[in-house]
């Protein structure tokens, strides 16, 4: 109160220099955000001007930013190079089954370390946490001795090499990442109403179910954002258990494309766009929820 009264008694030449200094501040701030939003389009912007583009535009002296004559036809001719028709379909299945299996699995595992009480519980989670020091590097030849070695009945050479199944299935079996993610967020949900779930005659599945995961929205569609995109954008584990081509994902076919087609620059841009568009109507459809799930869940600079 004392502050508001002697703000009121400054001289109106004061507030009139306090408010235009704000304004100017504002300004500023809004320059840079707006600069810095070019910055970051920027290569996004230079790969839909090569997409349509000629080869001689493309490596001509000066650089040209944008085409004399968009070439519409790089889209079609890319998309005939190679069977991306069957690439963009395993690229979408992997993901969907990686985001089922990471939303079961680590919504479950989370609500165990969040809301039951069992032994060993924190060290457990503790042991849970240490896992995402590890870098993924150091399991890769680890994984791969495990797959060759279990038996797979369809599979020609006997063993989980050369299928899809090393790509999902390790999915339904939970994540550190997730798990974190969502304990997180059901440590917020106050544990009186799973008390009174319990007192109604609830079991611990049925907390679960009808009061957790209702609350948990935001929170489960920011680990699907997650999950999709990692999956969607993993290169590494498609080259190194897929053989055939029509097995192979959006990443891997534009890396065999890159070698078949060298120099071939407007093509592989125009397959790089078309690789990035999913991921951008899922973020611009989820944005509201990715958002909210991210504040909520404390996972945030």
């Amino acid at each position: 109160m004392t502050a508001a009264v002697a703000a009121d008694r400054r001289p109106p030449r004061s507030r009139s220099s306090a408010r235009r200094l704000r304004s100017v501040r504002r300004a500023l701030f809004v320059t840079l955000l707006v600069a810095g939003g070019l910055l970051m389009m920027a290569p996004f912007l230079w790969m839909i001007a090569t997409s349509l583009k000629t080869r001689a535009e493309v490596f001509a002296t000066p650089p040209t930013l944008f085409p004399i004559t968009a070439q519409w036809r790089n889209y079609p001719d890319m998309w005939n190079a190679l069977p991306f028709a069957s690439f963009f379909l395993n690229s979408a299945k992997l993901a969907a089954l990686n985001t089922i299996g990471q939303l079961v699995s680590c919504s479950m595992a989370a609500f165990a370390f969040a809301a039951l009480r069992f032994r060993f519980r924190e060290p457990l989670f503790a042991l849970l946490l240490v896992t995402l020091i590890i870098p993924f590097q150091v399991v890769l030849v680890p994984n791969f001795i495990l797959y060759r070695l279990l038996p797979h009945p369809v599979s020609t050479s006997g063993n989980w090499i050369g299928t899809q199944e090393p790509l999902w299935v390790g999915a339904f079996l939970g994540g550190a990442f997730g798990t974190f993610l969502l304990r997180q967020f059901f440590l917020a949900i106050p544990r009186e109403l799973g008390d009174a779930a319990r007192v109604d005659g609830a079991n611990p599945w049925h907390i679960y179910r009808h009061v957790y995961l209702p609350l948990a929205k935001p929170a489960l569609a920011t680990l699907a954002i997650f999950t999709f995109m990692w999956s969607w954008n993993d290169l590494i584990d498609p080259i190194i258990y897929l053989r055939d081509v029509e097995s192979l994902t959006v990443t891997a076919g534009l890396s065999l494309f890159q070698g078949q087609y060298v120099g071939r620059w407007p093509l592989l841009m125009a397959g790089a766009l078309v690789s990035v568009l999913p991921m951008i109507v899922l973020f611009i459809l989820a944005q509201r929820h990715f958002v909210r799930g991210i504040a909520l869940t404390g996972i945030k600079g």
